[in-house]
């Protein structure tokens, strides 16, 4: 039997994590795969020559060993390993061939080691192992049970200090919060991290941690955001890239902070982070760490992105009106390490998975990789609709390779709402247009990439006005005969699957849905959603009992009697940030009024699971969205 394209394109190597050599020679890099008729993904690490683009193995690294970093002398790493038990650790090595140490200390590791300056010490995010024995009753405190895709809340990762030498460890950080990705300074006296899960509930985001190396605190003024990304410059100052800050309504534009010994500085650069959504297990474009980097000749290097679209700049902090362009275009790109005039970045578009290239000052980009060489993806056709308030409504049609004709579509609507679609690639999307179908999606008010005025526009009406942008651009493509409009199917997850449910209960444009992890009872999802507290009443004016009106007149699921379209539901079964109830829900309501509605299980999945949870449940989803609108367009 012939492979799915699914499973073809699983089976492409995905890198999920890079370090470039201080001399930037070397890349060491992780990649991941599926091959053909396995359930199991394969983890390869290996070393990329960045003059030549040969790609050798690490002999110290063995199976399963991924995520290698170069210590500061260029000659040894450490890496994320598994002790007998499974449990995550690190490791160490002098050099690529030599011989392994794995620090039991590190047991419980959850992050990628990174080195001091000097190399003398680790510093990683690992659990102290405070676990909860679930068998037995037991009480709880915190406000919410779970977080989505981040297991026990009870044991958050806390961060650890590793000297080199002995092999001792010892926390610096203990409390509630959630610390992640550790930057040391330049001198080696102090180490930012980000720290989530407020275990009080109250705030949302990432904050800035700034510690001493005896764990005490240094002041600053930065605010929280969906993301808080550090670099540190040679001189000792401290860049912070603030995604959505939380001093802005949500879905505000990303800043740039720099402090410094008399104050904090912002750093006004156009388009600055940019994120653009892909259904691809390639993790290292996603990776929010290396938005930020520094390059130590006092340079930083930043990604930036509009309109669903991705590159990477390079700027000095004093002089940013003076930008140097490392990559753009019609893509997406996404900065991994940067060493002098040496910078390396993953690209892709949405005919083109993800790749790792390389510029050097004074040469043109060159691709590292050619994991895709040969790969015959979806033809792509992009254009562009004036919305109202004059907004542009940027269109992407995916169809087979050749094709002309009207054809039976698809509308894939983005999670979010203040996210975006554009030129990552979607292997969702790839798996329909195989099967015969084309492909629409455009970005609706609340996308961002387009200005806070268009983002800032779903706040109190995730349904109303979204609607009539995706059917501007919709019908801008029947009109032109791309599209067949009796043969119409929408789907979307998370948001998209909310506003996929609101479209097919409010309308009867669509003959088949395929709706996953939806919002679908905005009234419940206040109590049950691990965001739930904090992220509706800032998209609704309050709470229920504040904006109930507003609440229930948007609700799906008060309107899902009135659907006559088939729906498919995929549900992660341990999904937290739209609980699989949500879906249950509306399936029980069509089922009652006779409307076709099946809902497929995911386990072991949560909120992303289709795309980076167990590979069973991926292969799962796309077979299911191809069957589904087979049998109803």
């Amino acid at each position: 039997m012939n492979a799915t394209i699914t499973a073809r394109l699983l089976a492409l190597r995905s890198p999920q994590h890079a370090s470039l050599s201080p001399d930037s020679a070397r890349l060491l890099l992780t990649t991941t795969s599926v091959p053909v008729g396995a359930t199991d993904e394969v983890t390869v690490a290996s070393m990329i020559d960045i003059a030549t683009g040969a790609e050798h193995p690490v002999p110290v690294m063995g199976e399963g060993d991924h995520s290698a970093v170069w210590a500061p002398d260029g000659v040894g790493l450490a890496w994320c390993t598994a002790l007998p038990d499974g449990t995550a650790a690190i490791a160490v090595a002098d050099r690529i061939d030599g011989e392994r140490r794995v620090l039991e200390g590190t047991a419980r590791a959850t992050g990628t080691p990174e080195w001091s300056p000097d190399g003398t010490h680790l510093a990683v995010t690992a659990r102290r192992g405070d676990v909860i024995d679930r068998t037995q009753p037991y009480r709880w405190t915190r406000p919410v049970a779970a977080f989505d895709g981040l297991g026990p809340l009870e044991d958050p990762p806390q961060l650890l200090l590793v000297e080199m030498a002995t092999g001792a460890t010892r926390w610096l950080s203990d409390d509630e919060w959630r610390w992640s990705t550790p930057r040391w300074s330049p001198d080696g006296t102090t180490l930012t991290a980000s720290t989530s899960v407020d275990p009080e509930g109250r705030r949302s985001g990432s904050h800035l941690r700034i510690l001493r190396l005896d764990g005490s605190a240094v002041p600053y003024d930065v605010p929280a955001g969906r993301a808080a990304v550090t670099a540190w410059l040679p001189d000792g100052r401290l860049a912070v890239l603030v995604a959505e800050p939380r001093t802005a309504p949500l879905g505000g534009a990303a800043v740039l902070f720099v402090v410094a010994p008399d104050g904090t500085h912002r750093i006004d650069i156009p388009h600055l982070f940019g994120d653009v959504y892909g259904d691809n297990p390639a993790l290292l474009p996603e990776l929010y760490e290396n938005v930020l980097l520094s390059d130590g000749t006092g340079r930083l290097v930043v990604r930036v992105g509009s309109r669903g679209t991705m590159g990477v700049v390079r700027v000095h902090p004093d002089d940013p009106t003076s930008v140097d362009v490392i990559a753009d275009g019609q893509r997406c790109c996404s900065p991994v390490a940067a060493v002098c005039d040496t910078v390396v970045f993953t690209t892709q578009s949405a005919e083109a998975p993800a790749e790792v290239a390389v510029r050097v000052d004074g040469a043109p980009e060159r691709a590292l990789t050619h994991f895709a060489a040969g790969l015959t993806a979806a033809d792509v056709h992009r254009f562009t609709v004036e919305g109202e308030h004059g907004w542009p409504l940027d269109g992407w049609l995916l169809r087979p390779t050749g094709a002309t004709e009207t054809l039976p579509t698809v509308v894939m609507i983005h999670g979010g709402p203040q996210f975006t679609f554009g030129e990552c690639f979607q292997i969702d999307a790839q798996a329909l247009v195989a099967a015969g179908f084309a492909v629409l999606f455009t970005n609706p008010r609340g996308s961002t990439g387009y200005g806070d005025e268009f983002s800032f526009a779903v706040h109190g009406d995730w349904a109303h006005g979204p609607t009539r942008d995706v059917f501007a651009v919709l019908d801008h493509a029947i009109a032109e005969g791309w599209v067949d409009s009796d043969r119409l199917g929408v789907m979307g997850n998370s948001y998209g699957g909310y506003l996929s449910s609101w479209l097919v209960s409010t309308t009867r444009r669509f003959q088949a849905a395929v709706i996953e992890n939806p919002v679908t009872d905005l009234v419940s999802m206040w109590s049950t959603s691990d965001i739930g507290a904090t992220f509706f009443p800032a998209h609704f004016g309050g709470a229920p009992h504040e904006a109930i009106d507003r609440y229930r007149e948007q609700s799906p699921l008060l309107r899902a009697h009135e659907c006559i379209t088939p729906c498919l539901f995929l549900v992660g079964a341990d999904d937290k940030r739209c609980p699989p109830a949500q879906a249950w829900s509306m399936h029980r309501m069509l089922r009652l009024a006779g409307t076709p509605s099946e809902v497929l299980m995911l386990p072991n999945s949560s909120h992303e699971g289709s795309t980076y949870g167990p590979v069973t449940g991926r292969l799962a989803a796309d077979d299911a969205l191809v069957d589904w609108f087979t049998r109803w367009l």
